[in-house]
């Protein structure tokens, strides 16, 4: 009986420790198949990341080469790099990243935007374990597209916004944005002193300030406190600092590049210039200048039209080739709204700009003086196959006004489609307190750019004019209103500028860089 009892022990001890030595097996074939997947795992993350460091390391060659072409003293173009894609972008994003493959995609590039496919093949094996591989790609985007084409309203100094305009687009201002609730303005050559607390800027889209998120984004006067409750509630402004620089428009490089002429030619010898050139040449014999040839021509003045010359009927004839004018230049129409003046032409103004009456564009001025804007509705030209707006470059000053006093705002049409920009460093100001404004398109500048708009319900006939500016303010708070409906300065941004055909928008020396996200293209 004893024996018998310890065989069942025997077997018991003998069964308990085949039992753990499976188990024991098992455990160990877990752990090490853990383990496994684990430093499989460690091996793709190794990999990836191997991967998207070469692609950081094309990334920031790139970003030196840009840099060349926007930093204070440039020492490159987008005109250069462009020029010689090979030996000046794919080359040296080789020698810095020579394991990254760099393809210009011709697909998706024009004359003024430059897409690159960059991509990066990794693959290693560790021991006995499979093979790792990762193919990432990443699509640039190189663009000498001026960066005020973005944008409803903006400077490269700072943004001022007296009053209560209704803006739908993006805003930049390289200052902290100034909000007043006191629109500045001058009636019968008095000046007005009037404000609304009540009615707030109403902006549809990103106030973009270039000032470190320590610093203050808003300066305001009247309120308080100084934050995103000082726009217009009924709609959502994101009001955001921004590392990303707008890149410095170079006047002279893109005037130069219009007229295909020497980069480096400074804007004083540009007539000089263009007069010892083999290029077609008129002088008038008066006011006006009728539609000429399609070809490049310099138009001089009439010794008797103290060196303005004026238009006043169509130039339809589309043509790439700049029409110079050599002095100042009136555009001026008699045209009824519904049948504006037409001008299809590229145009170069060696002087001061006047544009007044019913005008349709579609295309680039540049003006070497200062341009003036005198009660002027401006249309795009939709039939027009080069352009579809107006694209007016000022050296100088800018100035718009509008002798349309009192009448109520329009809703449905825009009295202007143009983007507008001005290189003058000197403040440039808007007024749409007593005349209305509803301008389809952007407005730029290099110095302050200040804007002054009422929001109120005036519609008076001109017997009921207002007798003097503390007449005119006693109606203004009388008609007042809060209702963004009623901003007699309304600012909607137009993105069919960037469907014009490029090689008509202005070429920008420094070039801008878009960076789309890694995607994978192998498991």
């Amino acid at each position: 009986m004893k024996k018998s009892e310890e065989g069942y022990t025997l077997l018991f001890v003998l069964v308990t420790l085949t039992v753990l030595s499976v188990l024991a097996i098992a455990t160990i074939g877990v752990s090490l198949q853990s383990t496994r997947l684990t430093e499989i795992r460690g091996t793709n993350i190794e990999v990836d990341t191997a991967t998207q460091n070469q692609l950081d390391q094309a990334i920031a060659a790139l970003q030196q080469l840009v840099a060349k072409t926007s930093q204070e003293n440039p020492t490159s173009s987008s005109k250069e790099l462009f020029a010689d894609i090979p030996n000046e972008i794919i080359l040296p994003l080789k020698t810095s990243a020579p394991l990254v493959e760099v393809q210009l995609n011709e697909a998706a590039s024009n004359v003024r935007v430059k897409a690159f496919d960059l991509t990066a093949h990794v693959e290693e094996t560790k021991g006995d374990q499979p093979t790792v591989k990762k193919t990432y790609t990443q699509r640039v985007y190189l663009s000498a597209i001026p960066s005020f084409l973005y944008y409803t309203l903006g400077s490269d100094n700072q943004v001022i916004l007296n009053g209560a305009p209704r803006i739908e687009g993006n805003v930049f201002s390289r200052e902290a944005l100034k909000v007043s609730a006191t629109p500045n303005f001058i009636y019968n050559g008095q000046i007005g002193h009037y404000t609304d607390k009540l009615a707030h800027p109403y902006i549809d889209g990103q106030v973009r300030v270039f000032q470190p998120q320590t610093q203050p984004l808003l300066t305001c006067t009247d309120f308080l406190p100084c934050d995103a409750t000082v726009f217009d509630p009924t709609t959502k402004t994101d009001l955001v600092s921004t590392k990303d620089t707008l890149v410095p428009f170079d006047f002279e490089f893109a005037l130069n590049d219009f007229l295909t002429i020497p980069s480096n030619t400074p804007l004083a010898s540009v007539p000089t210039y263009l007069k010892s050139q083999s290029i077609e040449k008129s002088v008038l014999t008066g006011p006006f200048l009728n539609e000429l040839s399609t070809k490049k021509q310099i138009i001089i003045p009439a010794p008797t039209e103290q060196n303005t010359v004026t238009i006043t009927d169509d130039i339809v004839k589309e043509s790439i080739e700049p029409l110079i004018i050599d002095g100042n230049l009136t555009i001026s129409s008699l045209n009824p709204i519904t049948q504006p003046l037409e001008i299809k032409r590229p145009i170069v103004v060696l002087g001061d700009l006047l544009i007044r009456g019913n005008v349709s564009f579609a295309t680039t001025i540049f003006s070497t003086g200062s341009s003036r804007l005198d009660d002027a509705n401006i249309q795009g030209i939709t039939s027009s196959t080069n352009q579809n707006t107006l694209i007016l470059l000022s050296k100088g000053t800018l100035t718009i006004n509008r002798v349309n006093k009192f009448s109520a705002p329009k809703t449905t049409a825009p009295d202007m489609n143009a983007f507008l920009y001005s290189d003058s460093p000197t403040l440039n100001r808007i007024y749409s307190v007593g005349s209305t404004m509803n301008l389809q398109g952007g407005i730029f500048t290099k110095g302050q750019l200040e804007v002054n708009a009422y929001r109120g319900t005036l519609d008076l006939p001109e017997a009921n004019y207002p007798a003097d500016v503390t007449a005119l303010t006693t109606l203004m708070n009388t008609k007042k209103s809060a209702d963004a409906v009623q901003s007699r300065l309304r600012l909607k941004y137009d993105a069919s500028v960037l469907k014009n055909p490029t090689s008509m928008l202005p070429l920008s020396r420094a070039v801008k860089m878009y960076v789309e996200t890694p995607k994978r293209t192998t498991p």
